[in-house]
């Protein structure tokens, strides 16, 4: 065996690893996203208006009637 040869099954063997763990770390930063991004973009602006209408009291907050019965 030549010794200049570069060992081609380690380097595709640690480039697998390398791929195989950049998915798996883009997999699960996608699966927190899903669970914690609530809202989109859209949805937040939509919010922040709802919430400024509040702080100027042209809006209140819904608070149901209590039924006897």
């Amino acid at each position: 065996m030549n010794e200049s040869e570069v060992p081609v099954l380690p380097l595709l063997l640690g480039s697998l690893i390398l791929v195989y763990f950049g998915i798996e770390v883009n997999r699960q930063r996608n699966k927190l996203r899903k669970l914690f991004n609530v809202f989109d973009r859209e949805e937040s602006q939509i919010a922040s208006l709802l919430e400024t209408w509040v702080d100027s009291g042209e809006l209140t907050a819904y608070k149901p009637a209590h039924h006897g019965g």
